[in-house]
């Protein structure tokens, strides 16, 4: 190894790997982008989220609108990154397809998580804007939401690195990828919003 004698099962699975470099850089930019949108989704109403709160906006609806008020700029920014990116560095069209997949289903896991813990410890009472975030609820979903970002990605692609250790197909190493992931981050994406939705119905009360 380091001496051009690594053997080839090690270097096609390294070189896999490095393939998603890309991925990596627009993931992080996209969680940096969500950690505000998405963290303080409903504490930037401040003292005026009863004009929410007496609208007829059932609490599902009013999540479901900060997920997406958050998610899609997150989303565009990681996949500007990755293009770029991809574009400079060359890519192949089923791993460009693939690079996609796991920005749009890693992120929707991400900002599900930080739209679920945001509501969690919204904070209306604030006079600074700096001091608008969601407390320690807030942080701790910033860094569950940090970490979730390097399990999302080994989700997506360690099947490949496997396919290639055993010397399969890359097919099976995209198809696994693929369901792992997305049931990651389907799961990721939707549960915090279900776990903060009876408390949602009660943000702004006395």
């Amino acid at each position: 190894p380091g001496q051009g004698e690594a053997p080839d099962w090690f270097m096609d699975s390294f070189r896999t790997v490095l393939s998603y470099g890309s991925v990596g850089i627009s993931l992080f930019v996209g969680w940096t982008l969500a950690s505000r949108l998405a963290g303080i989704g409903f504490s930037q109403e401040g003292k005026n989220y009863w004009i929410l709160k007496a609208s007829p906006v059932r609490a599902g609806h009013l999540l479901a609108a900060k997920f997406l008020v958050s998610y899609l700029p997150t989303l565009t920014l990681g996949l500007l990154f990755l293009i770029i990116i991809s574009i400079l560095q060359g890519f192949s069209p089923v791993g460009f397809a693939y690079s996609l997949a796991i920005v749009t289903l890693t992120l929707a896991g991400v900002n599900g998580i930080l739209t679920g813990s945001g509501a969690a410890g919204a904070n209306f009472n604030w006079d600074d804007p700096r001091k608008m975030n969601a407390g320690s609820m807030g942080c701790l979903g910033q860094l569950i939401a940090m970490i979730y970002l390097g399990v999302s990605f080994i989700l997506f692609v360690a099947p490949l690195f496997v396919a290639s250790l055993l010397q399969m197909s890359p097919i099976y190493g995209y198809l696994i990828g693929l369901i792992l992931g997305l049931v990651a981050n389907l799961v990721c994406a939707l549960l915090p919003l279900m776990l903060v939705r009876k408390k949602v119905e009660r943000l702004g009360e006395s």
